[in-house]
């Protein structure tokens, strides 16, 4: 029922979801022994999972905060002394709180070499793929994909190396593992030069390392560039469903740096292709896509930019769509602005793209994105225009989205976290059609020195966390909007 909710005493809180379980975990003191202990809560707020784990004669201040990660579909938290940064704990367990293994005090820099690929790297059952470039100044960036294993999942970040893919030696822009299972790894890559210049699919074999085919997004002699933004793989077929943006090629150079996104707006173009199990186009569709947003404005001209967030094919083979649309009005700075739902239905031809209403929800809540020195909630920042094709794809961080939503007569809601990076207050607030026009209501907030985070089961309920101001207690209770 809602309103129902949970509180215990647990020191330094935190929260996290995984599998559709909610955890909490902190400290106990118990005289001058500190412990580690974590729950987990179904959605419906029932204690499913629970562990105690003893750290020693310590305090919670001794600690820098408790890390966590999913690495390897296992939980792992890594305890840090705030006096000796070059050891970590670690206490990892299965999704059911069961202690698989713990190590003390080992070498940091092991956790630390990991994350520094945190932009390219990705996790299958025990195995591990990372994408490194090297520059070699004649011929530019020379990619490599590695895989090593896990040792053991009782052992902490222990790899038997397995092979190592080259990519061709020049005009390697960028590459991106985008999929991976016992069979095959898939690569996103987009070449900015030569006779193969384009955007590409690769497919590699897993066990041996060796490339099993190439497929080019881009037509053959089709100058503009085809960026990919999200794709789907299906584990019965083999075959993956692309979707991405078409640039015109004088909108965008990647070896010059050089962009014109004067028009983009208007000529924006949608594309969705389909490759089967053998590499080869079953269907290549491209939809114009003009955005319905004002580009001129009293403060100069904006350029308005999307990627698919969401991308889902539903039994009726449509396929549903999630745009969030950013900004451009600074310089190599994109900004969150909407969300915009739409989808590919099949028809005689190829597919019809229909589109919900695009409501822009910074005129109910224009003080979500806060340009203040520092702030980068909402915001996608590029080294130079070259790292474009990088926005496309990659997963925002620091986002200020947690959910959209389209109602049955296709008005789009939203619910939005906003940071205050001053004293670390947030604000929940759920942005909406009413009676009113578009509306803004707060559903949460925090105060400083509080914890707060919230998770939703479905589209109106949602279970909220938040820890008392001495951070002795935490709560969790059901709501619903």
């Amino acid at each position: 029922m809602m309103g129902q909710s949970i509180k215990r005493n647990l020191l330094s809180a935190n929260v996290f979801m995984y599998q559709q379980k909610i955890y909490v975990y902190g400290y106990e003191q118990n005289k001058t022994d500190l412990n580690f202990k974590c729950f987990s809560y179904s959605k419906s707020l029932q204690l499913k999972d629970s562990i105690i784990y003893k750290l020693g004669k310590y305090t919670p201040s001794d600690y820098v905060d408790i890390s966590v990660d999913s690495l390897h579909e296992v939980l792992n938290f890594y305890f840090q002394l705030a006096n000796q940064k070059n050891v970590v704990s670690l206490v990892r367990c299965d999704s059911t709180l069961h202690i698989i293994a713990s190590a003390n005090n080992f070498d940091a820099n092991r956790v630390n070499a990991l994350s520094i690929f945190d932009d390219e790297k990705y996790y299958y059952k025990n195995s591990l793929y990372i994408i490194r470039s090297v520059d070699t100044d004649t011929a530019g960036n020379q990619f490599y994909l590695t895989k090593t294993t896990i040792k053991s999942i009782n052992k902490p970040f222990e790899y038997d190396y397995n092979w190592q893919f080259a990519f061709e030696r020049r005009y390697i822009h960028r590459a991106a593992i985008i999929y991976a299972d016992t069979a095959e790894v898939v690569v996103y890559a987009n070449v900015n030069g030569g006779i193969k210049k384009g955007q590409w699919i690769l497919r590699i074999n897993a066990n041996k390392g060796t490339l099993i085919k190439g497929t080019k997004l881009n037509p053959k002699s089709d100058t503009r560039h085809f960026l990919y933004s999200n794709s789907l793989y299906n584990k019965q077929t083999k075959s993956i469903d692309v979707i991405g943006s078409i640039y015109d090629a004088s909108m965008i150079d990647f070896t010059s740096k050089a962009y014109n996104f004067t028009n983009q707006a208007k000529a924006h173009k949608l594309f969705l292709i389909t490759i089967d199990s053998a590499g080869m186009i079953e269907q290549r569709v491209e939809k114009p896509l003009a955005l319905p947003i004002q580009t001129k404005t009293p403060d100069g001209l904006k350029s308005f930019h999307v990627k698919v967030r969401e991308f889902t094919k539903l039994p009726d083979n449509s396929f549903l769509v999630w745009l969030d649309m950013y900004e451009m009005s600074l310089t190599n700075t994109l900004t969150y602005y909407a969300s915009w739902q739409m989808s590919f239905v099949p028809n005689d031809v190829d597919y019809e793209l229909k589109q919900t209403k695009l409501t822009l929800p910074l005129k109910a809540f224009p003080t979500l994105i806060s340009y203040q020195n520092g702030d980068a909630y909402g915001k996608f920042y590029l080294k130079d225009i070259s790292e474009y094709d990088k926005f496309k794809y990659k997963f925002i961080k620091n986002s200020v989205l947690i959910k959209s939503d389209v109602d049955d007569i296709g008005q789009t809601s939203y619910v939005f976290k906003k940071v205050n990076i001053l004293n670390s207050t947030k604000t929940f607030n759920y942005v909406f059609t009413g009676k009113k026009g578009l509306e803004n209501k707060t559903i949460f907030k925090s105060e400083q020195g509080q914890k707060a985070n919230l998770f939703f089961s479905n589209k109106t309920k949602y279970l909220s966390f938040i820890t008392n101001i001495a951070d002795t207690e935490f709560e969790l209770k059901l709501n619903e909007l």
